[in-house]
């Protein structure tokens, strides 16, 4: 509810205004001097003062310049109630800050419009604010965003250069092949990074296609998560995937599934300690008014490695890095899981993650694209 206050000597013209304030739905306070007005205001400010000028002691301009200069009442519309009609009187109090004059006696119908017409005013600008505001935060993420893009870009060009140097001074077989290792690897990675810019920038924009097929999952996952095993297997940990074989056909983008399984597991291959576990489960969720209108997978990535729950809401934001995780040594650009909850939002599912006991989980649920109604499910669901 809107709160005025009203700041008037005279007790009769005062409690005819708050009656009138009252009747007319607003929260209607009183301040028979302009030393109480000014006290209340600071206290409790209103979203709007309304104030007579002709009042003993502390009159309407002095009321009005003391809320001006404090930066709690700086803002709020004040409209003057004056007997004076003179303009020098009016250039005086406009020079000072007041948003609109009254002169008495007035009617109820020309008080309410220069109440509603302040207040519009106020709400438009308060609204303009807030778009600066957001404006100004949009502009400090695009720096930021700017900075970590070139950050992240040059890294891998600059351990391109040097690799190229010392290959070129190279002597044996071997430390040929050690270079050119590192440049393959490097290259991969600076082209991963420009594809889930590019992607994660289509799909933002809402330009990302895709290409429904129906998948037998029996048949797709051996091949989709072959890479992970034998990675896997060189960083001396032991990997578990785990499904039905068979399981129905799932209709959906097998290049976006693909890409979902990549990222999320190739996380788990870079961050889960030697002779540590990760493991892959899927299942099919038929429909039930417990989970959804449709039929949907269930793709469960757990590893052991903990992420600190203070992490959690932030790990699906772009460039976002966990705190403590020796990023420069994994490679990591902190865009994969954004990209990974962008592609399974295209897809009409939903992803959640937890991490407790030493073990982080990311659960994918991705409908069956054929059938009606697409199920979003909702955090309640997920069990």
């Amino acid at each position: 509810m809107v709160k005025i206050l009203v700041i008037e000597d005279e007790n009769p013209v005062r409690r005819n205004i708050l009656e009138f304030l009252l009747n007319e739905g607003f929260n209607a306070i009183g301040a028979v001097n302009g030393s109480l007005g000014i006290q209340i205001a600071q206290v409790q400010p209103p979203d709007l003062i309304v104030c007579d000028i002709m009042m003993a002691g502390v009159d309407g301009y002095a009321v009005l310049d003391t809320l001006r200069a404090d930066p709690r009442t700086s803002t709020i519309p004040f409209i003057f109630l004056t007997a004076k009609s003179n303009r020098v009187d009016f250039r005086t109090g406009m020079e000072k800050g007041a948003d609109d004059f009254i002169t008495k006696p007035f009617t109820w119908e020309e008080l309410k419009a220069a109440i509603t017409a302040r207040l519009a005013k106020q709400t438009t600008v308060s609204q303009l604010q807030e778009k600066i505001q957001e404006l100004q935060q949009l502009n400090i993420l695009k720096d930021e965003l700017i900075n970590s893009v070139s950050h992240d870009l040059r890294t891998p060009l600059t351990n391109m250069k040097i690799a190229i140097k010392m290959l070129a001074l190279a002597t044996t077989p071997e430390q040929k092949q050690r270079y050119l290792n590192i440049l393959q690897a490097e290259c991969a990675r600076e082209i991963n990074l420009v594809n889930n810019l590019l992607d994660l920038q289509r799909l933002e924009s809402q330009t990302y296609r895709i290409s429904l097929q129906s998948l037998n999952l029996g048949e797709w996952l051996p091949s989709a998560i072959a890479p992970f095993q034998s990675r896997s297997g060189e960083l001396h940990l032991n990997f578990r995937a785990d499904w039905d074989r068979s399981l129905p056909p799932l209709i959906s983008d097998p290049d976006s599934l693909e890409r979902i399984l990549a990222e999320l597991l190739n996380n788990a291959c870079k961050y889960t300690p030697q002779q540590g576990e990760i493991q892959l489960n899927v299942c099919y969720l038929p429909p039930s008014p417990t989970t959804a209108e449709t039929e949907a997978a269930l793709f469960r990535v757990s590893n052991s490695a903990e992420i600190p729950s203070a992490a959690l809401p932030h790990i699906f934001d772009k460039f976002y890095r966990v705190a403590g995780a020796d990023c420069s040594k994994q490679g990591g650009s902190g865009l994969g899981l954004s990209l990974v909850q962008k592609l399974v939002e295209q897809l009409h599912g939903s992803i959640v993650v937890s991490s407790e006991s030493g073990w982080t989980t990311f659960s994918v649920y991705l409908p069956n694209l054929t059938q009606p109604g697409l199920a979003k499910f909702s955090s309640a669901e997920r069990n």
